[in-house]
């Protein structure tokens, strides 16, 4: 295969408190396809526990385009993590100086350390990626009223010279808010690694989540509808693989409800264990469905759908593939019991894996990122 020629690009992906998440796989894969395919001198810088996550999820980027950050042991406890963060900032500095790339692109937390550098080097072209509707994180610290990590994305996307947004939506959001529409792309979609998403022959009744465990993807209201669908289909059972802050409150709740032993919760880094297996996919996110990697490796392991009807949902469930719902218990136990109840359920399963298959290619998205770093150096 021919390589074309490309800009070279530094990906940063470093965290202090790492998960994995569907944006680290994305673009991690997407990374690995930009050092096979195009000549451009590209490198991956990450800190050690997020190249941990990426190897057990099967996520295989080729070693020699990576550069794993290992911080000494001393900083690594919480009260030295301000001289964790400057420590990553010089790594950042380091790397910059020794690989000299035409475009840097931090993802998630990574902007932050990657700030001081961009402007050392006003010539280094700054790509950022916008994938939600969140501005001001559950994380975030406040001073003075002023929330510092929203603060400091919005300064980064002022300065970028491309921006890549995951839906039209966030587009329009962000010129809103002052963003020069036209160094804002759209994403033709999503994708996953579908190379393990093979749909069981003979599907159980399980109704898996997957996702972080937070209060926008709303896994509280799923266990609020379990005791209801029970009613309806006591053989059934449901899976909530993710790790967050919710864990406890989740585990506490489905106790009260009585439910518990139909209930498993576990963190997976394989969620297509269980979802190849699993008839109904629920996805409850507050702003946005749309190109959750959850979401589409569902799909494409043959799950029909239950999603709250909000944002483009509508571009991956509609009536061929599922039912979008408005966020209360009853109407998501109510989607849910339509669905095992209706015999058309294995179309369903079947519509979801071809539409994820179809619409949400590896190389669509690869194409469309590679031209968003061209317009980032023009």
């Amino acid at each position: 295969m021919a390589r074309d020629d490309a800009p070279s690009v530094l990906l940063v992906m470093i965290c202090l408190r790492c998960h994995l998440g569907g944006a680290e796989k994305r673009y991690a894969r997407t990374f690995e396809m930009l050092v096979r395919r195009t000549a451009g001198r590209h490198k991956l810088l990450i800190n050690r526990a997020m190249w941990e996550l990426l190897q057990s999820a099967g996520i295989g980027v080729t070693r020699e385009s990576v550069a794993v950050l290992d911080p000494p042991r001393h900083m690594q406890s919480r009260r030295r993590t301000p001289w964790l963060i400057l420590w990553y900032i010089w790594k950042i500095i380091q790397a910059i100086r020794r690989y000299r790339p035409a475009i840097i692109h931090p993802l998630l937390t990574g902007v932050y350390f990657s700030l001081p550098a961009i402007l050392l080097f006003p010539r280094l072209r700054l790509v950022m990626s916008t994938y939600s509707y969140e501005i001001v994180s559950y994380r975030d610290r406040f001073i003075l009223g002023i929330p510092v990590g929203a603060t400091l994305k919005q300064l980064a996307l002022r300065r970028s010279r491309a921006i890549d947004a995951l839906s039209s939506s966030i587009r329009r959001d962000w010129i809103a808010r002052g963003i020069d529409e036209r160094k804002i792309f759209v994403a033709p979609g999503s994708f996953t690694d579908y190379s393990q998403c093979h749909p069981a022959p003979a599907k159980k009744k399980w109704i898996t989540f997957v996702a972080r465990l937070v209060a926008i993807k709303n896994p509280l209201l799923l266990a609020e509808a379990i005791p209801a669908v029970l009613a309806a289909h006591p053989d059934a059972h449901f899976h909530f693989l993710g790790e967050g802050p919710l864990q406890a409150e989740i585990s506490a709740r489905v106790m009260e409800l009585g439910v518990a032993e139909h209930v498993t919760i576990q963190f997976s880094p394989r969620p297509t264990e269980i979802l190849n297996v699993s008839s109904i996919f629920v996805s409850l996110q507050t702003q946005e469905n749309y190109p959750s990697q959850s979401l589409l490796e569902a799909m494409a392991c043959g799950n029909a759908i239950v999603a709250t009807d909000v944002g483009e949902t509508w571009r991956l469930v509609d009536e061929t593939n599922g039912i979008r719902v408005p966020p209360t218990p009853q109407a998501v136990a109510e989607a849910i019991i339509r669905l095992l109840d209706d015999p058309r359920l294995p179309q369903y399963r079947r519509a979801s894996r071809e539409r994820a298959l179809r619409d949400h290619s590896p190389e669509r998205f690869f194409t469309y990122i590679l031209d968003v770093y061209r317009a980032a150096v023009q």
